[in-house]
């Protein structure tokens, strides 16, 4: 929470000697790549050891938000604040290895995952209408569990028009989020989340 609050007030102060201010709307979609750090996962259920194993499918992405961009006066750099909602679908296949030569089967979990994020970066003008950036993206998960990651992305921007920008960025989560959605039938998950997403920024300009 500090760190998110010391985020804010850089950007306040930034605002403040900003050149030109710009805010709007913010869409985009694409795909996931959920990453199981141990696929292997012992767990105690029925006081027997099970060895679960995990693979989990791409799910399909989706968010909208808002856009808050700083520009200073001088330079080519520019800052983004992106305040964003975010739905997700992720498939998770759980399958038993043999014990004591029985095979106990595999199942199948399919959640909706919801983030609201906080995505603050840094950007730079390599023209007139293209940019890259790096940036950070605290997340609040509300959905199947309340759980919070810090992600961090790189991202690229083309400007087609005055109010158009498409964009393309890939964030990954630096925490373990997916051990805490273990709550219920599906045991023994562990990984991290990453992202590849297509967004399309419809800004209006306060000069």
């Amino acid at each position: 929470m500090k760190k998110i609050l010391f985020l804010l007030c850089m950007f306040a102060t930034v605002s403040l000697s900003a050149q030109k201010i710009e805010f709007g709307a913010l869409v985009g979609g694409g795909i996931g790549f959920p990453m199981q750090d141990s696929p292997n996962q012992w767990v105690l259920k029925n006081k027997q050891a099970l060895n679960y194993n995990y693979t989990h499918k791409l799910k399909g992405n989706a968010l909208i938000g808002y856009r808050f961009r700083f520009s200073p006066a001088q330079g080519r750099s520019f800052y983004d604040l992106d305040l964003t909602a975010g739905l997700q679908n992720m498939k998770s296949h759980e399958t038993y290895p043999y014990y004591e030569s029985v095979t106990l089967g595999r199942k199948e979990y399919s959640e909706f995952i919801v983030p609201l994020s906080i995505t603050a970066s840094w950007n730079y003008k390599f023209t007139d209408r293209f940019h890259a950036g790096v940036g950070v993206a605290p997340t609040l998960y509300v959905q199947p569990q309340a759980v919070f990651d810090l992600a961090v992305l790189a991202k690229v921007g083309y400007r087609v028009s005055e109010h158009c920008e498409l964009g393309l960025s890939y964030q990954y989560g630096c925490l373990d989020v997916m051990k805490h959605f273990n709550d219920g039938p599906a045991l023994g998950r562990k990984g991290h989340f990453s992202d590849l997403m297509f967004s399309v920024y419809v800004p209006f300009a306060i000069k």
